[in-house]
């Protein structure tokens, strides 16, 4: 081992909460380097590992926090393919100390909500170790999953502990995974409690054993039969990943019937090949990345990729532009504009709760409406990461087939000469702005 691949070695190897001050870019390029022996290019990543790293600096749906806190994505899992496949939480604590074990089943798991790996199997409540499941548990409640593989997902989502119905001996967990709501691959984890150990078999979409693995985790001994209910399985698993440019969809098969396990972004957190190694570029072929040329603007809140090439692919149809004006770190209103494809657009102003706002002067209202978009929470939420410390700003942002794309920040409005808007709202605004004082 080279000198430099020793000193990152080291550098892993600690406590990763030792290096909060580094990047995330700057952590994941150290242990990228320590697992596959080299760097990778942020700038063009190829195979399935660089792309799940890319994943994880780029592509910041504030959805997924949701999604992977073991309690919180149980709601949010019901309302998208129903509340039947969900197992049911028998109570949630935010301490072990908190937790009523005379009140819970004799057979039930314990779990944190923000951890990878920390679970308790009860069996039998009178032969609980209790010493060793509150040591086991109050260990993850300490950690921040977070800081392990830079996983932004898990960054804030609360410490706590649920208990959940104990439902079978030696589950098969059925792994689907899914590019852009597409089920291309299955990986099943059996024997995970046996003497051996986890064993692994992937699967494509038809069910035919593929020649491929984890270096960890060896083919079980026996063909694993196909799920009876695999067909829904596919189903749901392409209903939850929809839009998503990559994730494996869990489920669990008892007696029959489906039961959602967890959505996981970034197995092995990316750090894990495959054998053949031809695998790993195969699998990062099937994600597709935003293409075309641009710029990232990224914070620890969000990143945006601006780049011409979906609007450029789109121009024949219409769409409407959504200018957020923003005052002082706060949102004031949003200016739609729409039929610019006709040379002459209309204007609409509304406030954060879609309330019409008549800005204009009266000649220039139209007595329709428009409708309310689907991801106006969200292009609100990026107007206000982008408009913190400034006495007035103008975000600009698209909605094309439900998927937001910046465009442009603005400082000076018609370069303030601004004949449309009225003298009332002329005023208001310019309250609003507040200058230095001399």
């Amino acid at each position: 081992m080279s000198i430099k691949g020793w000193i990152i070695r080291k550098i892993v190897s600690l406590n990763p909460k030792r290096f909060a001050f580094l990047s995330d870019e700057q952590y994941l390029q150290l242990k990228f380097y320590d697992t596959f022996g080299r760097f990778m290019d942020f700038s063009n990543p190829q195979t399935f590992n660089e792309k799940l790293q890319w994943l994880k600096i780029y592509n910041r749906n504030p959805e997924y926090t949701i999604m992977v806190d073991k309690y919180e994505s149980k709601k949010y899992i019901s309302e998208k393919i129903g509340a039947e496949y969900i197992i049911p939480t028998l109570g949630v604590w935010n301490s072990f100390d908190e937790i009523d074990f005379d009140a819970l089943p004799d057979q039930f798991v314990l779990k944190c909500t923000h951890d990878s790996g920390g679970l308790v199997v009860c069996r039998d409540k009178s032969s609980l170790d209790m010493n060793s499941a509150r040591k086991k548990i109050e260990t993850s409640l300490s950690n921040n999953f977070y800081y392990m593989g830079r996983e932004w997902p898990y960054k804030n989502v609360p410490h706590r502990i649920i208990a959940e119905q104990y439902m079978a001996d030696d589950l098969r967990d059925y792994k689907l995974i899914c590019f852009d709501g597409a089920p291309r691959m299955t990986l099943v984890c059996s024997e995970r409690f046996t003497k051996d150990g986890l064993k692994e078999d992937f699967y494509d979409e038809a069910w035919n054993h593929l020649n491929v693995q984890r270096p960890a985790h060896g083919n079980a001994i026996l063909p694993i039969q196909r799920p009876k209910q695999y067909e829904l399985m596919k189903k749901l698993a392409a209903k939850l990943s929809e839009k998503m440019p990559f994730a494996r969809i869990d489920f669990y098969e008892i007696n029959e019937k489906v039961y959602f396990g967890e959505i996981t972004f970034y197995p092995a957190s990316g750090f894990e090949g495959f054998k053949p190694e031809e695998w790993d570029l195969k699998l990062g072929e099937w994600i597709k990345l935003p293409n075309g040329g641009g710029y990232r603007l990224k914070s620890d809140d969000c990143s945006i990729i601006i780049s011409d090439s979906y609007y450029n692919n789109n121009v024949e149809k219409s769409i409407n532009d959504y200018k957020i004006f923003c005052f002082n770190g706060e949102i004031d209103s949003i200016m739609v504009c729409t039929g610019r494809e006709k040379g002459h657009p209309d204007f609409y102003f509304y406030d954060a709760n879609w309330n019409r706002l008549y800005y204009q002067h009266e000649a220039l209202e139209k007595a329709n409406n428009i409708e309310k978009p689907q991801n106006l929470n969200e292009m609100l939420k990026i107007a206000k990461i982008l408009c913190k410390g400034y006495s007035h700003i103008r975000v600009d942002l698209f909605d094309v087939d439900n998927n937001i794309y910046f465009g442009e920040l603005t400082f000076f409005d018609n370069s303030g000469f601004d004949t449309d808007i009225s003298y009332e709202t002329d005023l208001k605004w310019g309250e609003k702005i507040l200058l230095p004082n001399k």
